[in-house]
C-alpha cells in the first residue's frame, strides 16, 4: 500500500499460527492447570474446581477468538485473571503455591497485548491479589499483604519485561518487512511487496464485486537523462516521481516500482475513466522534463494478476510507440494486446535500468 503506519501491536494470528498458539496455549496453560487441578484432588474445595474450569478453557478461547470478536474476546482474555484467583481460595490465597498460575496470564499479556491492555491487565491482576482479602478473607483467602506485593511486584516485572521485549522484535520485524518490500529509492513497493499487496487487493475486489483498474507508467526520458547527466539524476527523477504518485493517490492504492523506471499503481474501486483521470491528475503535477507514458487496463474479475500486467503494459507500451506522454487504454482481452503488439514493426521496448 502507499504507506500505513500502524503502531506496534499485538501479533496477528493465521492459519497454521493460530493452530501453533492453540498447542502451546494448552501446554503452557491448560496442561499446568490439570496437574494442580489433580494434585491433592480431594482436598480442593468447590471454588478451586470452578477457577480451574474456567482457567482451563480461557487460553483455547483467546487463541480461537480475535479481537474482532469483541466482548467475548476480552471477557476471556481479562477473565482468566480472577478465575486463576478462584484456585486459590482455601488454599492459602496469594501465600498458596496456587498463585504461581495468575503468571500464566501475565506472560500472556506480555507478549500479546498493546499497551492500554496491558495496563488494564495489571489493574485487574493488582485488583486480584488484594481484593479477595478485603473483600472475604479468612478462611477463603488468608491476609497475607507481603505475598500479595510480592505477587503483584513479580507479575508487573515479568509482563512489563515481555512486552518491551514484544515491541523490540515487532519493530525490527516490521522493518525487516518493509526492507523486503518496499523500493529504498522511491519509497513504493518493490516487485515483492507488489505481488503480496495487489494479490490481497484483486481478492477483496474479488469478494466485493469493485472494480479495479491498472495504470502502468514508464518514464519517456530517463535513459537519455541518465546518459546526458548521469545516473543520480536519474535517481532524483524516479524519488521525486515516486512522491508525486504516493502526494497524488489514495493511500489504499497499491503503487510500486517494478524495475527500472516502469511504475505500476492498482487502483482500488475505480473504473477505465477514473483511472485516466487519476494519471491526468498526475500528469499535471509531473514538470514538462519528466514526462511519462501510461497504459491502462481494468480488471475483468478472473483475469490473473501477471495477465492484467501484460494488459496494462501492451497498452503502455503503444503509447510509447505513438510518441509517448499520453496515456493508452489495453483492450479487454490478452489476446487483443498481442495481436496489436504484432502489427506494430518497432521492436519490443526494454525499461531504463
Amino acid at each position: 500500500m502507499l504507506g500505513h503506519s500502524r503502531g506496534i501491536g499485538p501479533l496477528a494470528f493465521r492459519g497454521a499460527d493460530r493452530a501453533l498458539a492453540t498447542k502451546f496455549a494448552v501446554l503452557g496453560s491448560t496442561l499446568p492447570v490439570a496437574v494442580a487441578t489433580a494434585t491433592n484432588f480431594d482436598s480442593h474445595h468447590a471454588l478451586f474446581f470452578v477457577g480451574a474450569a474456567l482457567a482451563a478453557v480461557v487460553p483455547l478461547v483467546v487463541t480461537t477468538l480475535s479481537r474482532r470478536h469483541g466482548f467475548a474476546f476480552y471477557a476471556a482474555a481479562y477473565g482468566g485473571i480472577p478465575a486463576l484467583t478462584l484456585m486459590q481460595s482455601y488454599s492459602g490465597g496469594v501465600a498458596s503455591g496456587y498463585a504461581v498460575l495468575s503468571m500464566m496470564a501475565m506472560l500472556w499479556f506480555g507478549l500479546q497485548a498493546d499497551d492500554r491492555e496491558l495496563a488494564v491487565a495489571l489493574a485487574v491482576f493488582a485488583a486480584c491479589c488484594y481484593g479477595p482479602m478485603i473483600v472475604f478473607g479468612p478462611p477463603a483467602y488468608q491476609v497475607s499483604w507481603g505475598h500479595a506485593t510480592l505477587l503483584l511486584v513479580i507479575g508487573c516485572t515479568v509482563a512489563g519485561s515481555l512486552r518491551a521485549l514484544s515491541r523490540q522484535v515487532h519493530a525490527r520485524t516490521r522493518k525487516l518487512h518493509q526492507e523486503a518490500t518496499v523500493d529504498d529509492l522511491t519509497g513504493l513497493l518493490n516487485r515483492r511487496g507488489w505481488r503480496q499487496a495487489a494479490a490481497q487487493e484483486l481478492a477483496r475486489a474479488a469478494r466485493t464485486g469493485l472494480p479495479v483498474a491498472l495504470a502502468m507508467l514508464d518514464l519517456d526520458g530517463l535513459k537519455l537523462l541518465n546518459d546526458r547527466a548521469g545516473h543520480a539524476a536519474g535517481d532524483r527523477l524516479l524519488a521525486e516521481t515516486g512522491q508525486r504518485m504516493r502526494e497524488t493517490l489514495r493511500a489504499g492504492d497499491v503503487v510500486a516500482r517494478l524495475g527500472g523506471d516502469e511504475l505500476a499503481a492498482l487502483l482500488s474501486n475505480t473504473t477505465v475513466e477514473g483511472a485516466v483521470a487519476v494519471v491526468e491528475r498526475l500528469r499535471e503535477r509531473t514538470p514538462s522534463d519528466a514526462h511519462f507514458s501510461a497504459g491502462i487496463a481494468l480488471w475483468n474479475g478472473q483475469q490473473p494478476l501477471e495477465q492484467l500486467l501484460q494488459r496494462a503494459d501492451g497498452a503502455l507500451y503503444e503509447a510509447k510507440a505513438r510518441g509517448g506522454a499520453r496515456t493508452e487504454v489495453a483492450p479487454p482481452t490478452l489476446s487483443s494486446v498481442t495481436a496489436r503488439q504484432r502489427e506494430s514493426a518497432r521492436p519490443r521496448r526494454h525499461s531504463a535500468a
